[in-house]
């Protein structure tokens, strides 16, 4: 049984190219939710993977 689901979600923006088609982006920027409640607004990508290492190494330490 999953207790948490832990999720970073990057964040792009659309670059148009030429021809009409549509690439997206990184901005460098991402957010990190759990379906514990977690929701970390948006902040830098490093720091969502940051964020979500310490709350997936927290949740296990609480469980034990």
């Amino acid at each position: 049984m999953v207790e948490h689901e832990t999720v970073v979600h990057d964040i792009t923006r659309p670059a148009a190219q030429p021809g009409g088609w549509v690439e997206r982006e990184a901005t460098g920027r991402a957010v990190v939710r759990c379906t514990c409640g977690l929701d970390s607004g948006i902040v830098a990508a490093t720091q969502a993977v940051q964020i979500a290492d310490d709350h997936r190494r927290t949740s296990a330490e609480a469980r034990t």
